[in-house]
C-alpha cells in the first residue's frame, strides 16, 4: 500500500519510493544519514542501497547541467 506525504511517495514501512521534489530529496537524505549513522541489519543495508539509487536518479535528472 502506498501513502502520500506532499509529493514523496512511501510504503506502508516508511520506505521511499519515489523522490519528485527538492523536499522529497531532503527527507531521503534524512533517511540516508540516518541509516548511516546507525547499527544496520541487512533490511537497512538494503534500504540504504535501494535509496542511494533513488537519489542519484533524481540527482541525474534534477541537478545536472544539460
Amino acid at each position: 500500500m502506498l501513502l502520500q506525504t506532499g509529493w514523496m511517495h512511501i510504503n506502508i514501512m516508511q520506505r521511499i519510493v519515489e523522490i519528485h521534489t527538492e523536499d522529497d530529496y531532503r527527507e531521503a537524505l534524512v533517511r540516508f544519514i540516518t541509516l548511516c549513522e546507525t547499527q544496520k541489519t541487512d533490511e537497512d543495508l538494503k534500504e540504504l542501497l535501494w535509496l542511494t539509487s533513488q537519489m542519484e536518479k533524481y540527482e541525474r535528472n534534477n541537478c545536472g547541467s544539460n
